[in-house]
């Protein structure tokens, strides 16, 4: 039903994070750090959902909301920044 939507707003949102972190966030091992965390903590997050979930629905869309929650507070810092027109951390 809207599973391909939910699972594509997750991944949009995923997308947009990976994509900006290196426009706020020095060269180096803290851009990594974040980049291997957050992709990590979500994988997990999904993981456990989908394992969780049953049969409410599919796991690959589980996976993929669980990808797109842990990411949505890093978007809002990234959008409170990009607003502010802040440099790099």
């Amino acid at each position: 039903m809207l599973y391909p939507a939910v699972a594509t707003v997750a991944l949009l949102i995923v997308v947009y994070v990976h994509a900006n972190i290196p426009r706020f966030t020095v060269p180096g091992p803290k851009r990594l750090l974040a980049h291997t965390i957050l992709s990590l903590a979500g994988l997990c997050f999904g993981v456990i959902g989908a394992m969780l979930s049953g049969t409410i629905a599919p796991p690959w869309v589980v996976i993929a909301g669980g990808m797109g929650v842990v990411h949505l507070p890093t978007l809002c810092v990234l959008m409170i920044k990009r607003f502010g027109h802040s440099g790099r951390s």
